[in-house]
C-alpha cells in the first residue's frame, strides 16, 4: 500500500482541524527539538498554532516516570477550571530529560469576560444534579444502578459544566450537565470490559484452559505450577472488619451525594459519598492486625501480584463444607432494600476467603473435576478455581515483566480477583473494573471462565491498558481498542507460556480474524480489527525470529501504549501512527529503529484502514430510519426495549447495505448470515424461527439492499435481568464470495424484552 507509506513519512509536526471541537493538534519528536522545558514547549506550540497561550493557562495534571520515559501532562484551564480535552503531553528521556515526543491538543484561551459571566451563574443544587443523573441513565441505558459517582467542574465547548462519572452495575456513565440551566450536554455509557467470548476448547494447574468437550490440550493437561509470592503475613479481618462503617449510617442510594457526603454537615443529614467511604475503609484496613499466613491456620491466597477471594453473595449458598471467613479487602456490597421501588443500599463490606491451603501439597492435589451444570457450591468445596486464578494472574506478571512491563508502581500493584458472583445479570461472564477481575457463576451452555487463562489474561489486559494508557484516556470509537489490546495481551502471554508453539484450539482464538475497521458497531467485534492486526504483526515477527520476535513486539506495543497515555481522543489512525513512531525510535539493543515498519504496514493492508483520511468501506444496518450504531437504541449500551405479553410478538424490518471504497472491496455475491443463537451471550430472547444455524440472505451487487425481517416474542427463553426481562441480540455477519473461515464485517442489534402481565 504505497499510499500508506507516503502518509507515514509525515509523523513529525502537523496542525489540523480536529473532530474533537475545533482543537489545534500539534506533535513533534526529539529528532526535531530536544528541549522539554515547559516554557520552551509552550512557545513552540504557540508558534505552530498561531495561539498566544501562557503558562498560567495550564496546570500539571499528572507526572510520573514510565519504564522508558518521563511523562508530564499539562491541562489547559480557564478560571482555575480545566477545559475538557485540551492538554499538552510531554515525554522525555529518563537520563537527561530531553524530548522524546510532545503532543498538544489546544485552543484559544477562554476570554475572562466569558469566565466571569459563567462564574456568576447559579450552579444546580447537588440534589438537582443527582436527579438529572438518575433520569439520564434511566433514559440512555438499562444499567441504572448507581454504585459510585465522582464530580468535577470543567469547560466543554466553552460552557461550564458539571462532569459526572457514574459507576453502575455493568459499566460507566459519563454525563456533562450545564451549570447555566442544568441541561445535559453530553452523555456516554461504556460497559465494563466483559469477557464476551465463548472459548471452550481443549486443556495440578492448567497452562491455558481445562479440557472441554473431550478435546485434549496437547500441553499435557494440568501441569506442575507454583503459587509464587504468597505473603507470609496478612491482615486479619475478624468477624466484620467494616462493621463500624455499617453502624455509622445507612448508605441508601437515594442519599448518595458525592458533594454533601464529603462534608460533616451533609453526613449528619444522611448523605454519603463513595470516595469518603473508601478513605475510611482504607484507614480501617491499615489498623487490622498482621498475622502469620501459614499452614497452621490455613494459607490464604494473598500475594505480591494478586488477592483471590469469593464474592460476598456466596454467603447465600448452602452446602459449603468449610467455614467461610471474612477477607480484609474492602468491597462495596449492594443489596435491594425495597423490591417495589428497587431501592438499593450500599453495605460497606468485604469479600470472603476461599478454602484455605492446609498443607504444602493441598493446592497440588485438589480436584479439578468439570461438572456439567457448573455447581458453584461443589466447585467451592473442591477449592480448585481460586488456585487456578491465583496462578494465572501471577503468570501474567511473570510473562510481561521480562518483556518490558517494568513501569514503577504500575507493574507491581496487585490485581484483586473475586469468584462466584451470583447476580443473574452477570451470569456466564467475567469482567474487569477498578484493578479487579470478577467471575460470575456459569450455566451448562458455557465453560467455567475461572479455569480459562485466555479469559483471565484478556480481562487483565484491560487492567494493563488502564495502567499504561492513563486514567484520562478517551477512546473515540466503540471502545474496540480496549478489547483488541486485551485480546492481544492474552495473545502475548499465551505465546510466552507455550514458547510460541501451536496447540489444539489455537486456531479458535478470537484474535485470529480478518475483520475490517469501521465495519462493526460493538466493542468486541471492533476489537477484532485492532487485536487481529496486532496478532498479524506478532505472527510475522515470530516466524522470522521466534521468541525474540515476541519480545520485540511486546516491547513495541507497551511503548505505543505509553506514548498514547491520556490521549483526549484516540482513534485507530492515532493508535497505529504512535505504534509506528515507537518503532521509528527503536529501543536498542532489543529493537533497531524502524525494523518493524514493513511488518506493521503489511498487517494493516486489507483491513479497511487508511492513515491519510481516505474514504473507507461502509456497512449500514438500519432499523426503519435508524442506523444501528455503537450508541443509541439497538446498541449494546442501550438495547431497544420491547414490552410484550405472553403470546404477543413484535416485528422488525431491518435492512443491510454495503459500499466499497477504492482500497477495500466487498466480494459479491455477499452472504449475510443472521445468527440468533450460539454467539457469545446469546439465547435469552426468544426470536421467531430461531435455530442454531444462521438465516442467510444474499446481496448480488453494491446497489442491492437486503430486507431482513425479525420477530421477537413476549416470552424469554432465559431471564438475565433482575426485573424479569431478557437482553439479547441478533448477529449480522458479512461473508464475501469465497470467504470460508471468517466474516469480514459484523454488527449487532440488541433488544430487551420486558414481559407484561
Amino acid at each position: 500500500m504505497n499510499r500508506m507509506n507516503n502518509a507515514l513519512v509525515a509523523l513529525s509536526v502537523f496542525v489540523a482541524s480536529h473532530a474533537f471541537a475545533d482543537l489545534k493538534v500539534v506533535r513533534w519528536t526529539g529528532q526535531e527539538d530536544t528541549d522539554a522545558e515547559f516554557g520552551h514547549v509552550l512557545s513552540l506550540v504557540n508558534e505552530k498554532t498561531g495561539l498566544s497561550l501562557t503558562k498560567e493557562d495550564f496546570v500539571v495534571v499528572e507526572e510520573r516516570p514510565l519504564a522508558t520515559s518521563h511523562f508530564v501532562m499539562y491541562g489547559q484551564q480557564a478560571g482555575n477550571v480545566p477545559i475538557h480535552g485540551q492538554v499538552i503531553r510531554v515525554w522525555s528521556r529518563l537520563d537527561n530529560r530531553q524530548t522524546v515526543q510532545v503532543e498538544a491538543h489546544v485552543d484559544e484561551p477562554i476570554p475572562q469576560r466569558v469566565v466571569r459571566t459563567w462564574s456568576k451563574k447559579a450552579a444546580p443544587t447537588p440534589q438537582a444534579l443527582l436527579d438529572t443523573v438518575k433520569k439520564t441513565i434511566q433514559k440512555t441505558s438499562d444499567d441504572t444502578e448507581i454504585r459510585d459517582m465522582s464530580l468535577k467542574d470543567e469547560w466543554l465547548n466553552r460552557q461550564l459544566v458539571k462532569s459526572i462519572r457514574v459507576k453502575a452495575k455493568r459499566g460507566y456513565h459519563q454525563i456533562s450537565i450545564s451549570v447555566s440551566d442544568g441541561r445535559v450536554v453530553k452523555s456516554v455509557y461504556q460497559p465494563f470490559p466483559f469477557a464476551d467470548e465463548y472459548l471452550s476448547v481443549p486443556a495440578l494447574v492448567y497452562p491455558l484452559w481445562e479440557e472441554y468437550e473431550n478435546v485434549p490440550l496437547n500441553l499435557g493437561g494440568r501441569v506442575a505450577g507454583e503459587l509464587k509470592y504468597l505473603k507470609t503475613k496478612v491482615r486479619e479481618a475478624g468477624n466484620n472488619p467494616y462493621e463500624l462503617l455499617q453502624k455509622e449510617m445507612k448508605y441508601l442510594e437515594s442519599m448518595f451525594d458525592p458533594i454533601k457526603g464529603l462534608t460533616e454537615e451533609g453526613r449528619k443529614e444522611g448523605y454519603w459519598a463513595m470516595s469518603y467511604v473508601k478513605n475510611q475503609a482504607n484507614q480501617i484496613y491499615e489498623k487490622l492486625p498482621l498475622v502469620p499466613n501459614s499452614f497452621n491456620e490455613g494459607v490464604i491466597l494473598e500475594g505480591k501480584y494478586t488477592t483471590v477471594n469469593y464474592h460476598p453473595s456466596v454467603q447465600s449458598l448452602t452446602g459449603i463444607k468449610f467455614n467461610l471467613k471474612r477477607s480484609s479487602q474492602f468491597r462495596p456490597n449492594w443489596v435491594v432494600v425495597d423490591h417495589d421501588s428497587e431501592m438499593m443500599e450500599m453495605v460497606p463490606d468485604s469479600g470472603l476467603l476461599g478454602r484455605p491451603l492446609l498443607s504444602a501439597t493441598d493446592a497440588y492435589s485438589r480436584s479439578a473435576r468439570r461438572l456439567p451444570e457448573h455447581s458453584a457450591v461443589e466447585y467451592i468445596n473442591d477449592g480448585f478455581d481460586e488456585v487456578q486464578v491465583y496462578w494465572a494472574v501471577t503468570q501474567l506478571f511473570e510473562s510481561l515483566r521480562p518483556m518490558g512491563f517494568t513501569d514503577p508502581e504500575l507493574s507491581t500493584r496487585p490485581f484483586h480477583a473475586y469468584l462466584y458472583d451470583t447476580d443473574i445479570s452477570m451470569k456466564d461472564n467475567a469482567y474487569y473494573t477498578d484493578d479487579t477481575i470478577n467471575f460470575t457463576t456459569y450455566s451448562s451452555k458455557t465453560h467455567n471462565m475461572a479455569r480459562d487463562n485466555t479469559t483471565i489474561w484478556h480481562e487483565l489486559g484491560h487492567g494493563l491498558m488502564d495502567r499504561l494508557m492513563g486514567d484520562h484516556l478517551n477512546l473515540a470509537d466503540t471502545g474496540g481498542l480496549s478489547e483488541g489490546i486485551a485480546d492481544f495481551v492474552a495473545d502475548l502471554v499465551i505465546r510466552d507460556v507455550t514458547k510460541g508453539q501451536d496447540f489444539v484450539g489455537s486456531d479458535q482464538l478470537r484474535i485470529l480474524n480478518h475483520t475490517g475497521f469501521y465495519l462493526t458497531n460493538e466493542s468486541h467485534d471492533d476489537g477484532e480489527a485492532y487485536g487481529g492486526t496486532l496478532h498479524d504483526i506478532l505472527q510475522k515477527a515470530m516466524e522470522k525470529e521466534g521468541l525474540l520476535g515476541l519480545q520485540k513486539v511486546t516491547d513495541l506495543t507497551l511503548e505505543a501504549m505509553r506514548f498514547t497515555r491520556n490521549h483526549p481522543e484516540l482513534t485507530a489512525t492515532e493508535w497505529f501512527s504512535h505504534l509506528l513512531f515507537a518503532d521509528d525510535l527503536g529501543h536498542l539493543p532489543l529493537r533497531r529503529p524502524g525494523e518493524l515498519r514493513a511488518t506493521i504496514e503489511e498487517a494493516l493492508n486489507g483491513r479497511n484502514f487508511s492513515l491519510t483520511g481516505a474514504a473507507t468501506a461502509d456497512f449500514k444496518l438500519m432499523n426503519g430510519q435508524q442506523d444501528i450504531k455503537s450508541t443509541g437504541y439497538g446498541s449494546r449500551a442501550q438495547p431497544l426495549p420491547v414490552k410484550l405479553r405472553p403470546g404477543e410478538s413484535k416485528d422488525f424490518q431491518l435492512r443491510v447495505q454495503l459500499k466499497s471504497s477504492e482500497t477495500y472491496s466487498f466480494k459479491y455475491p455477499v452472504t449475510i448470515k443472521v445468527q440468533l443463537r450460539q454467539a457469545p451471550i446469546q439465547g435469552a430472547v426468544h426470536w421467531n424461527k430461531e435455530s442454531d444455524e444462521p438465516h442467510e440472505y444474499v446481496l448480488r451487487d453494491e446497489k442491492d439492499t437486503a430486507a431482513i425481517p425479525l420477530t421477537v416474542t413476549g416470552t424469554c427463553d432465559e431471564v438475565n435481568r433482575p426485573d424479569g426481562s431478557c437482553v439479547d441480540y441478533a448477529y449480522f455477519q458479512i461473508w464475501g464470495a469465497g470467504e470460508k473461515d471468517e466474516a469480514q464485517a459484523k454488527k449487532r442489534f440488541y433488544v430487551r424484552v420486558i414481559p407484561q402481565q
